[in-house]
């Protein structure tokens, strides 16, 4: 429903109408729902439009229940009208309009406090000397946070939708910089933000994750696939978190690496990176295989065997 203002060419009478649009098969015409009133000067048409808000909110509420009350949603109507007459008109040709840039914020201003609360701001090495190799990897950490994607797609969504525009090179020159003494910066700093969490549980599970490539190295191996890919490369990772999947850890092995045979290598890491003592370990029955059960007893921790 809307209302309409109708007139005629020799009469100064303004009709207030509520008027709603009706299908007839193809066709569609306007009904008139309620005649408001007439008006012969201003004053007395806004006045009149503003009672038809009213009427037209109390009948919508009839058919299509709302939150507000009928004489909260005229007031809304009311009080938009008032700003739009008070507004300037613009003669715009809608098929001129282009989009010309798109400024996304929130991302970095939320999650950019987290990150230098963490630390992670500092983890290059020397960061006054390499203040290009922080800013790409901040701003990488945030594209990714807020769409995960290839570092090259990282790069055209930043510009497109936050205005920040990076060099594709200067990412990967980045990616050089954070070597195993980096990560074990981020490492540290993601496990002494999440202290309190690590008193709760942690998992640990094991997948594969392939290449687009045929050519093996000493880490990328083909063997068993989980994504039958035994023809391409894979590498086995090795990932810790918390309960509520907030990763803590990882360890990469090469692809022909068996699951069952990691375990033993992760507790160790545990038990000397974070220093756990009470762990209550539930794994499935690949994990938990005879040699990894007794390695566990070792260490004294709670063991539940989970068959699959």
């Amino acid at each position: 429903m809307f209302i309409r203002i109708k007139s005629s060419p020799n009469s100064p009478k303004r009709a207030v109408q509520i008027v709603k649009s009706v299908r007839n098969g193809k066709s569609v015409f306007k009904k008139i729902v309620r005649h408001v009133g007439t008006a012969l000067d201003d004053d007395k048409l806004n006045e009149l439009k503003n009672l038809a808000e009213f009427i037209k909110s109390k009948l919508e509420q009839e058919t299509n229940p709302n939150l507000f009350s009928p004489e909260s949603i005229s007031e809304m109507a009311i009080q938009a009208r008032k700003k739009k007459e008070d507004d300037k008109e613009l003669n715009v040709n809608l098929k001129n309009l282009r989009e010309e840039a798109r400024v996304i914020t929130g991302i970095h201003e939320v999650y950019g406090e987290i990150y230098k609360d963490l630390g992670f701001d500092k983890v290059i090495n020397n960061p006054k000397r390499n203040p290009g190799a922080n800013k790409n990897l901040f701003n990488i950490v945030m594209a990714r946070i807020a769409n995960p994607s290839s570092k090259r797609a990282s790069v055209v969504q930043l510009e497109k939708d936050f205005g920040i525009k990076l060099s594709l090179e200067g990412v990967y020159k980045m990616m050089d910089k954070i070597d195993e003494k980096v990560i074990e910066k981020i490492e540290q700093n993601s496990y002494q933000s999440t202290k309190t969490i690590l008193k709760e549980k942690l998992f640990y599970d094991c997948t594969t994750l392939y290449f687009e490539s045929f050519s093996e190295d000493e880490l990328k191996e083909n063997r068993y696939s989980k994504d039958m890919k035994f023809n391409q490369p894979q590498v086995l990772l090795g990932l810790l978190s918390t309960s509520e999947g907030l990763p803590i850890g990882y360890q990469l092995f090469p692809g022909s690496k068996y699951e069952g045979h990691t375990l033993a290598n992760a507790i160790e890491k545990i038990k000397e990176k974070y220093e756990v003592e009470d762990v209550v370990m539930v794994a499935d029955s690949g994990l938990l295989n005879d040699e990894n059960q007794a390695e566990l007893k070792k260490t004294r921790w709670d063991i539940f065997l989970v068959r699959e």
